[in-house]
């Protein structure tokens, strides 16, 4: 028993080495017991063969059953269908980061929280919510199509640090209420025992009130600048409730019924603070919600990054060990180990891109070259080799995939790669979105950024017209400091590297 027993850990390690050394002990124990040569070679070969890979008939037909239903699932609901694995594995965030990048590959966007839209899990929005998806609107050429056009809208339980009770107290106050005018009425409406400044943080740095907050030019830093604001009202407004008062906005919304609307808290609430840029923006949002949803540290410079020879972390689980590869992305969890008796020390950090992220060793003699580069909270580009997990002696093949490790050899700042190679930028500028005023000072900021790319704008007209304008009187520097200050000043995801 036990030698059958380590044939059937060598059939499930799938190597074909490990059969080889299986094969003299079992024929040689078949032919001890009358078996003939010939059916001991033959059966020997039946079980050579299924060891490639191979399974009982009953558990073969489940999964095709299985596969079938969700392959028709992701090829007319796909939507819907990524929307169930976002919510299923929201604890994953690997799996979240992967989804959320297919999605984005088939045109899918995910949607940040939104107080008043965002339920327990992740949903499906539609753009004409009497579609609800199916075969004929499904995909057309890769894109969403309209009237179905859904995106997947992020959950309000898969934020970090809001809890099961103050999440079901924000729910049951909103289905009663109705929704929330913006932060100052959220924080009145509920109950200060409930929603800690943790919470408040983590809905204002998600997202989940830009809804209430951009259409009148709040921004997030402005939100979050008002905190302290917003917590004293939900106190005061809950000891008025413990003692059965009510505020004077209170009566006067009681008072004037018949304008149906209660009246916002005014831009003077909110203090007049720099915005965050598109860096800063996410790297909050991130925190709040484990992973990057409304875009990514890399969609700053946007630029292909395929032109600098770089490999999605997608596709390493595909390649052959010891690879050599080129990735870029954003550093996470970098820590170092020493070792006990003077063995050196070694490091680890997780390499985040776009579409996933991969597991990287740092080797001693790396360390101390790359570490300030490592640590650095800034994107990069790296490069290594990938080793793969080796599977010890009794341990069985494991499902899925391997995830492989990357082996650090060199590490370089993005923003010096694409400030030695980028030739040119372009500035997209919308005549609907932009004032003069701000053209004004744009202006400035490329005075004081002198460098040797060529600058042009892309400005979107009324009526849907384009003109693209060269601006041969400045040259500036492709540097992070001029990409913050466009960003602030007019907003992310306008910039373009040639």
């Amino acid at each position: 028993l036990g030698g059958a027993d380590l044939l059937r850990r060598a059939m499930g390690k799938k190597k074909p080495e490990e059969m080889a050394k299986q094969k003299d002990m079992f024929v040689s124990g078949a032919l001890n017991k009358g078996v003939t040569q010939d059916d001991a070679d033959r059966i020997f070969g039946l079980l050579e063969y299924f060891a490639g890979y191979g399974f009982n008939k009953s558990h073969s037909a489940a999964y095709a059953l299985l596969t079938y239903q969700t392959a028709y699932l992701k090829a007319h609901y796909p939507v819907e269908f990524l929307c169930a694995l976002m919510t299923a594995d929201r604890d994953k965030i690997e799996k979240v980061v992967r989804i959320i990048a297919e999605g984005r590959a088939w045109g899918v966007e995910t949607l940040p929280p939104a107080i008043n839209e965002s339920k327990t899990n992740f949903t499906v929005v539609y753009k004409d919510p009497s579609v609800r998806g199916g075969p004929k609107s499904a995909r057309k050429r890769g894109r969403m199509t309209d009237p179905y056009e859904p995106k997947i809208r992020f959950g309000l339980g898969a934020i970090r640090g809001v809890g099961e009770g103050a999440l079901e107290t924000v729910l049951e106050i909103r289905d009663s209420g109705g929704p929330f005018l913006d932060l100052f009425d959220f924080a009145e409406r509920v109950d200060a025992k409930r929603v800690n400044r943790g919470v408040l943080e983590a809905l204002v740095t998600s997202g989940a009130f830009d809804s209430t907050l951009a259409p009148r030019s709040i921004t997030r830093a402005q939100a979050f600048a008002a905190l302290d604001r917003a917590l004293e009202r939900s106190r005061s407004a809950s000891k008025d409730r413990e003692r059965g008062q009510t505020s004077l906005f209170g009566l006067m919304t009681a008072a004037a019924p018949e304008d149906g609307q209660k009246a916002l808290s005014g831009t003077d609430d909110y203090p007049a603070v720099e915005p965050w840029d598109l860096r800063e923006t996410l790297v909050r949002e991130k925190e709040a919600l484990g992973f990057y949803v409304s875009g990514h540290p890399l969609d700053r410079y946007g630029i292909d990054l395929a032109r600098f020879e770089v490999t999605s972390t997608a596709a390493l689980a595909a390649m052959p060990p010891w690879s050599k590869v080129r990735l870029s992305g954003m550093v996470e969890g970098y820590r170092s180990k020493i070792f006990k008796g003077g063995g050196g020390k070694i490091a680890f950090f997780i390499l985040e891109d776009q579409a996933g992220r991969v597991e990287a060793k740092v080797r001693e003699r790396q360390i101390d070259t790359y570490e300030n580069v490592l640590t650095s909270g800034e994107p990069l580009i790296v490069t290594g080799k990938l080793q793969f997990p080796q599977i010890e002696e009794g341990e069985d093949e494991p499902a899925g995939p391997r995830e492989p490790t990357l082996l650090l050899d060199e590490a370089l700042l993005l923003s010096d790669v694409i400030r030695a190679e980028a030739r040119g930028i372009t500035l997209r500028i919308s005549t609907a979105k932009h004032r003069p005023e701000q053209i004004r000072e744009l202006l400035r900021v490329f005075e004081a950024s002198p460098g040797n790319c060529s600058l042009s704008l892309s400005i979107d007209l009324e009526g849907g017209a384009q003109a693209l304008l060269s601006v041969p009187k400045y040259r500036v520097e492709a540097s992070d400091l001029l990409f913050a200050q466009v960003e602030k000043l007019l907003g992310g995801r306008v910039i373009e590297l040639v």
